[in-house]
């Protein structure tokens, strides 16, 4: 067992940490270009389109989602950080100040939106309802994790599941433990694949990739689209333009008061005639910095790494680190070994199990991930609750599942906390002595 984890050790210096990895991984990266940005371009616009919409249907703006305000700028590091092993930086863009009308609506919609379609879509916006004044379906509420589900947890869980059975289940879960409003969840799910159907079988300005849609089949000058919603019914979809899938009223997908009559027109005002809408210009300049980005990550994973530590596996802090969790991770796997009754002993059942406790602890614990807002921001006994539906549904039993549970439950913000210490140890030491070289 032992020989096994130091080659692992080994294993981790050479893919991620040696002399050789920066150039192996940037040889991989320029051979996955090609594929790398046409999953980009079919997932970041359905996520800056659907947040663009909803955004306007439940008055979040779209820097209010977490994936459409994350975005970053590589800048090249100075000598002094480079003898630190820093070898790539990546600062944050801030669209709120690039953009200074993204700051709020009326801004937003007189610059994308024509006029007055700009004044009656900030009609239209729901204000935050008022118990026993709002009428219901005239405004919104928004209790912490109701509100994290839709800005920064909707679209991971999109990513997590495929889009089938299996992530309208764990949707439900989640919407059920929050408290959720059916209307909400059904509300969300059919809006953001309306934009995921639109961009496969049909061809939309904005949306669909060149060779990925197909032509749109029309009728009486309306395009059609075939499309099954949240409760597994097939529809057939008539619309004009991208705006009508994002925000339009839709009979029989869209609930009253969560969709706008538009006009059998494009709402967007068009810069000079031609030219992009300002909010669709962003979103073509993110990922095309995204895919330009893509060759630098090979530095980015050997970030914080020195010279030195890049021909001696055991110099290397970044490896201790990694060693450092993945005996965490042994020591946790080999607990759960000791707390799974006979019945339930196979190989395929235990590691389910490690599984399901490795997810307890380490997704209330992300540095880097987004998307996990709403299960930190669970209480104890919701997340509790939606931890033993999730796995349940898979087919581990829920007496085990609450054992488990409950006997981590001493621990586990002490491994949560220590996690995270360690994830982030290195990186500061280094960004501290590249500051007083």
């Amino acid at each position: 067992m032992e020989y096994r984890y130091t080659y692992n050790k080994h294993k981790y210096h050479d893919k991620v940490a040696s002399d050789n990895a920066i150039y192996l991984t940037w040889i991989r990266n320029l051979d996955i270009v090609p594929i790398f940005a046409r999953y980009v371009w079919l997932q970041l616009s359905v996520f800056d389109l659907s947040e663009l919409g909803l955004g306007l249907l439940y008055n979040m703006l779209p820097i209010e989602f977490e994936p459409y305000m994350i975005d970053f700028e590589a800048v090249l590091p100075s000598i002094e950080e480079i003898l630190q092993g820093i070898w790539m930086k990546f600062e944050e863009i801030k669209y709120e100040i690039e953009y200074e009308w993204l700051a709020n609506w009326k801004d937003l919609l007189d610059e994308n939106v024509e006029s007055p379609y700009n004044e009656d879509l900030l009609k239209k916006m729901l204000e935050k309802g008022k118990y026993d004044i709002t009428p219901i379906g005239k405004g919104y509420c928004d209790p912490i994790p109701q509100r994290e589900f839709l800005r920064a947890t909707f679209h991971k869980l999109r990513l997590l599941r495929t889009p089938d059975i299996t992530w309208l289940s764990d949707m439900e879960d989640v919407t059920e433990v929050l408290k959720m409003t059916d209307i909400t969840d059904e509300h969300t799910y059919n809006r953001i694949m309306l934009l995921f159907t639109a961009q496969k079988n049909a061809f939309v300005l904005g949306l669909s990739p060149l060779g990925v849609g197909r032509l749109t089949e029309t009728k009486d000058g309306w395009g059609i689209l075939p499309f099954i919603d949240y409760k597994q019914e097939v529809h057939e979809i008539k619309f004009y333009s991208l705006d009508q899938l994002q925000i339009g009223l839709i009979l029989g997908i869209t609930p009253l008061g969560y969709g706008a009559l538009l006009v059998r027109r494009s709402v967007y005002k068009l810069p000079e005639g031609y030219k992009n809408p300002p909010i669709i210009s962003i979103m073509d300049k993110k990922i095309r910095g995204t895919i330009r980005r893509l060759p630098l990550s090979a530095w980015a994973y050997s970030n914080y790494n020195k010279p030195e530590e890049m021909t001696n596996v055991h110099a290397s802090d970044k490896t201790a680190q990694y060693d450092l969790l993945q005996t965490q991770r042994r020591q946790i796997e080999k607990w759960v070994e000791t707390q799974i009754p006979s019945e339930e002993r196979n190989a395929i059942k235990v590691r389910q199990y490690k599984n399901a406790v490795l997810q307890a602890i380490c997704w209330r614990a992300k540095r880097h991930k987004w998307g996990f807002k709403s299960w930190k921001t669970m209480t104890e006994e919701e997340f509790k609750q939606w931890w033993l539906n999730h796995w349940g549904a898979q087919g581990l039993k829920i007496p085990v599942l609450n054992n488990l549970y409950e006997g981590m439950k001493r621990w586990m913000s002490h491994i949560q906390a220590q996690k995270l210490k360690v994830g982030k140890l290195v990186k500061e030491r280094r960004s501290q002595l590249a500051l007083v070289a």
